[in-house]
């Protein structure tokens, strides 16, 4: 069914535009009136559609960076703390923002104006505000307490972005080093060997043992470099595809749990992540099953998400949040002991909070660990490569110096 966007004045003399999907421009006219309004304009409007069912989306679109959603947020709060009326902040805030936030922000405006709540204008825009955001809007505006809510979620926010870039900043310098030492191999192996071959092959001695191995590697690295670089490009390409299949990303999660060095730092930050929003969610007021399956969705961790789901369903079923999650070894002992505790204390609110508080410098000292564990293996991986192939190059020239002594 084709969208219309019309502008119209309402009775008290304020233009709204608004989207509305109609067969025809008569059906959005008879809409109109209908509510009270004088029509300004109709126009049909074009909607891109996108593989993902989200209307409007383009692969082109820049995504809106939490840093902005963070100063949107406080700015919001700081604005209804003063007693600002939210159509007024919105109006505000739209115009002050980035162009894209600032056009999100004027379709949020148009929705609240028009009788939709806060929450329901946040959910038509779920590629910016996730459904964790949306439902502690939605327990706020219940509650009473919005702008508590906001300034906890714009605190979440805030956390789970500074989290990520310190796991993403341990991983850049051996990600580099791990990069730089392949093309160096490459060059080497394609470049350097090559020359050295055709000295020693026309010493017409027998070469040893890892000279041989060097120049078997060199050979086949000179006819196949194009090979082994489509090789690893499909591969990376295949690996993406993978991630995107629901089970590849359950799979994937799984897999990181268990590497060395770096399962511990992803289980760390997703129970951080966890616990942190579930401490938000249920502070706010929101039905604990509700807080589980929003938390599920939000933890970002696909192995995870799917035991949290569980738990729900075991809770449901009449068990206790801290029994459900003993079932699961996922769980470290320490987060159902104090899941446990607060149930029976009527304290979950603040166990939840030692938690996450716990988890967060647990993972700040295991991404330090990481990075100092990291860099002696590079280093002696390094080192070894390096005695190879000065092994392999070196040990006929000596032969051949000893020889000519």
């Amino acid at each position: 069914m084709p969208s219309y966007e019309y502008k119209a004045v309402t009775n008290s003399g304020q233009i709204v535009t608004e989207i509305f999907e109609a067969p025809n421009e008569s059906v959005v006219s008879r809409e109109i009136y209908g509510r009270g309004y004088r029509p300004i304009s109709i126009k049909l409007k074009k909607v891109v559609k996108a593989s993902s069912g989200s209307a409007g989306f383009s692969p082109f679109e820049k995504k809106v960076k939490t840093d902005e959603l963070v100063l949107f947020t406080n700015e919001l709060v700081t604005l209804l703390k003063a007693g600002v009326p939210m159509l007024t902040a919105l109006e505000a805030l739209g115009s002050q923002s980035s162009k894209q936030m600032g056009e999100i922000l004027n379709k949020i405006y148009v929705d609240v104006m028009s009788g939709k709540s806060f929450s329901q204008a946040l959910d038509r825009h779920p590629k910016v505000f996730s459904k964790l955001y949306v439902n502690s809007v939605r327990a706020g505006e219940i509650s009473g307490s919005l702008d508590d809510v906001l300034s906890r979620m714009a605190a979440v926010l805030q956390h789970d972005e500074e989290t990520k870039k310190k796991i993403k900043s341990a991983m850049k310098y051996p990600i580099f080093v791990v990069c730089a030492m392949i093309g160096a191999f490459i060059i080497i192996m394609t470049m350097v060997v090559p020359k050295f071959a055709l000295i020693f092959r026309g010493l017409n001695v027998e070469l040893p043992l890892p000279t041989r191995i060097l120049l078997a590697i060199s050979d086949f690295a000179q006819k196949y470099v194009f090979h082994l670089l489509g090789t690893i490009g499909l591969g990376i390409i295949a690996f993406k595809y993978v991630l995107k299949n629901p089970k590849g990303r359950l799979w994937w999660d799984g897999v990181k749990m268990k590497i060395p060095l770096i399962g511990p730092i992803v289980i760390k930050g997703a129970m951080a992540r966890f616990t942190k929003m579930f401490e938000t969610l249920n502070r706010s007021g929101l039905p604990i099953l509700q807080t589980l399956n929003t938390v599920a969705t939000a933890v970002g961790n696909q192995l995870i998400e799917k035991t949290i789901r569980q738990v729900s369903a075991g809770v449901e079923g009449g068990q206790g949040i801290a029994g459900a999650m003993k079932r699961y070894p996922v769980f470290p002992p320490m987060v159902v002991q104090m899941v446990a505790i607060g149930e029976q204390s009527g304290s979950l609110d603040d166990m939840l909070l030692s938690v996450a508080n716990h988890y967060d410098v647990e993972l700040e000292h295991a991404i330090k660990g990481l990075t100092s564990m990291i860099e002696p293996i590079l280093t002696v991986v390094l080192g070894l490569a390096v005695v190879v192939m000065a092994f392999g190059i070196f040990l006929p020239m000596w032969d051949l110096v000893g020889a000519v002594q």
